[in-house]
């Protein structure tokens, strides 16, 4: 090792081993490495030597820097192997120091001590923002627009691709994004659905994600249906369904195509549905997938409507169940069941519905409100935040989900929602950068 360096926000590097280490540190040893109680974390401890004189400040100076490192989320170690090498990074989570057994008098002028360091298992490389494409922009890197819906409109894409050459390094790595909201003017992102998935897309074809309420067919339990159109929703129009049964009653039905099925490869899809106007309170939906004889074959747990929500996130779903990668996926059924306590009767405005991979599904809320048209995701760290004009940083979003893990060497299709104070509208636009930081195995 040629060198190792504590790196915190706004304050110099404190070296902690060099090719020519500055006295009074006279050696650097490691002694062991162990799993650490946090899961992806590593415990590793040296020796150090220290010789001549200004131990005891040298010492009380990086007790302070451990201290430091309590105190933020943005504590780094960097890792040269030789003179003009690249830099490797890991996240440091915490450190101490404790007396060694066989401690030396700093009275005869040396001294030993332990150093603990808790940091993250796997190195990686400097981030660097990675080029994204839709159909407004092909492989940028300083932004792309991506639109709160996708129906075929110009450029109305909520997704951005990422090339499989651009993913480099040997292990997943986190996603990190920087969202700006470029409209509605004058509101702020108050929540945000992320969803990522590599495998959607082949030969100039890709997984059809996006569903329109008025694509649906009525269900059985249906009592009323009308097809209303608006310039503001997704595809122009969206779907009244009317009814007044209280248990399971099915109300409208889509049909999925084997195209969508075998992109989908027996995957975890969640849904993200879109509502015109506020449902009904007490309302429960889930999803039911049927074979083409109308045989239930998977079943969603219930979700809860929220009333003061646009979009509404169910469970996760397998599509299609029991997938076998041999078989050609016959097309399937999807429907959607209502269940509340009593008989009166309630519509629901449905505009469309998105199918978003599970695996990369990460949630951010606003925290009483707080936040800002911009929003900064952390996926190293799993922090999101906000920066003022002068650069002050406020954590002002919860996050759920695991978040976004890019495979090297396979493509991926990004996918975001948003809500702002005004709602969900399909026509609010956002700017999206996404950055990546390779992560290394080191021997």
């Amino acid at each position: 090792m040629n060198s190792l360096t504590i790196l915190l926000p706004d304050s110099p590097g404190w070296a902690l081993h060099s090719a020519a280490p500055q006295p009074p540190l006279e050696s650097l040893r490691w002694l062991e490495l162990r799993p650490s109680e946090n899961d992806g974390e590593v415990i590793e401890c040296a020796l150090l030597g220290l010789r001549g004189a200004g131990i005891r400040e040298w010492l009380e100076g990086l007790e302070a820097v451990l201290s430091q490192v309590r105190g933020t989320p943005f504590a780094r170690l960097e890792h040269r192997a030789a003179a003009g090498d690249e830099p490797l990074y890991a996240a440091l989570r915490d450190g101490w120091l404790e007396a060694d057994p066989l401690n030396q008098s700093a009275a005869r002028g040396a001294f030993t001590a332990r150093l603990y360091l808790r940091r993250s298992k796997n190195w990686r490389k400097t981030a660097a923002a990675l080029p994204l494409s839709n159909a407004n922009g092909s492989r940028l890197e300083t932004g792309l627009t991506l639109f709160n819906h996708s129906d075929g409109g110009g450029g109305h894409q909520n997704f951005a691709d990422i090339a499989a050459g651009d993913l480099r390094g040997g292990l997943p790595a986190p996603l990190s994004l920087r969202v700006r909201l470029l409209q509605p003017t004058g509101e702020t992102l108050q929540r945000l659905i992320i969803a990522a998935g590599s495998r959607l897309q082949w030969g100039g074809e890709a997984f059809p994600h996006a569903l329109e309420g008025e694509a649906a067919l009525p269900g059985a339990d249906c009592t009323a249906t009308s097809l209303l159109t608006d310039a503001a929703a997704s595809g122009a129009a969206y779907r009244r369904v009317q009814w007044t049964r209280p248990d399971s009653a099915a109300l409208l039905r889509w049909s999925l195509s084997p195209l969508l099925l075998g992109f989908a490869a027996g995957r975890a899809f969640r849904s993200v549905l879109r509502l015109a106007s506020p449902p009904p309170a007490g309302v429960y939906l889930r999803w039911r997938l049927l074979d083409t004889g109308g045989h239930p074959l998977e079943e969603s747990p219930p979700f809860l409507l929220q009333p003061q929500s646009a979009l509404q996130v169910g469970a996760a779903l397998h599509l299609p169940p029991r997938w076998q990668p041999q078989i050609t996926p016959a097309g399937l059924a999807l429907e959607l069941h209502a269940e509340s306590r009593d008989s009166s009767p309630k519509t629901l405005d449905v505009d469309f519905f998105h199918l978003l991979p599970a695996e990369g599904w990460l949630e951010l809320n606003a925290l009483n409100g707080a936040s800002a048209a911009e929003v900064w995701l952390d996926g190293e760290n799993r922090l999101a935040y906000t920066r003022t004009a002068a650069g002050e940083i406020g954590f002002t979003q919860t996050l759920s989900g695991a978040g976004a893990q890019l495979m090297p060497g396979n493509d991926c299709r990004l996918y975001l929602l948003w809500e702002t104070e005004s709602g969900a509208p399909p026509d609010g636009r956002c700017e999206v950068q996404a950055f990546y930081a390779p992560r290394v195995n080191l021997p």
